[in-house]
């Protein structure tokens, strides 16, 4: 299970980190300041480190980013860096970052950062994710909960998605290739309601749907 250290001087950013992270098969620790994670943080546990650039309010003690950023590329000289992953408010000066990584510009939907954490760390609950098999000659979708009767569309969106595992499939590409319609009206609530009814069956027979992933105004995609 990946570890991953997040650290925010926002309270309700720091629950709704930790509560989504560990909902997606992470171990994680939440810390509340740069200070509290200095005097704790064992350099060799995280995976990742999901670092909440923030000022100190004024009056109140305690290290600035700038400082932090410096201790981190200290203690990470002689040895592999964990993967970074820095919140950034939107509008914000960008400041400089001793160990790089890629920027999130606050506010954002928390699945922004599970795919940037799956794309560096992988899947953490990929290998737990059931067997299953699809009959092409019957439409039949089996799995270690029973079987399922797909229909021919169904079938072969199933078909495509798994052809295509990893990518992000948008509506109108999905209209095209599975449906062969061009005309891309109406493409989402089509769509929408035949994946509705495929992740039906795949909790019917798998016990989950969690292979096929809705992208928030991207599409859909795979993943084995």
């Amino acid at each position: 299970m990946p570890v991953v250290v997040a650290v925010s001087r926002d309270a309700r950013m720091r629950d709704a980190l930790d509560t989504y992270l560990r909902e997606r098969g992470y171990d994680v620790t939440v810390f509340p300041n740069y200070d509290v994670l200095m005097a704790h943080l064992d350099p060799s546990a995280p995976a990742a480190l999901v670092v909440d650039v923030q000022g100190v309010p004024r009056g109140e003690p305690g290290s600035r980013f700038t400082q932090f950023s410096q201790w981190l590329a200290r203690i990470y000289v002689d040895q592999q860096p964990p993967s970074l992953v820095y919140l950034l408010r939107k509008g914000s000066r960008r400041p400089h970052f001793h160990i790089p990584g890629p920027v999130i510009k606050k506010p954002f939907p928390l699945e922004k950062l599970g795919e940037t954490l799956r794309s560096m760390l992988g899947d953490p609950t990929r290998s737990a994710r059931a067997p299953f098999e699809v009959e092409t000659d019957t439409n039949t979708l089996k799995g270690s909960e029973g079987s399922e009767h797909l229909t021919n569309i169904e079938a072969n969106l199933l078909a495509y998605l798994m052809a295509h595992e990893g990518e992000i499939l948008h509506p109108r590409t999905l209209l095209a290739e599975v449906w062969q319609y061009h005309d891309d009206a109406g493409a989402n609530t089509l769509v929408r309601a035949h994946v509705s009814n495929l992740r039906r069956k795949m909790r019917s027979v798998l016990g989950s749907d969690e292979q096929l992933e809705t992208i928030r105004g991207k599409g859909y995609r795979f993943v084995a």
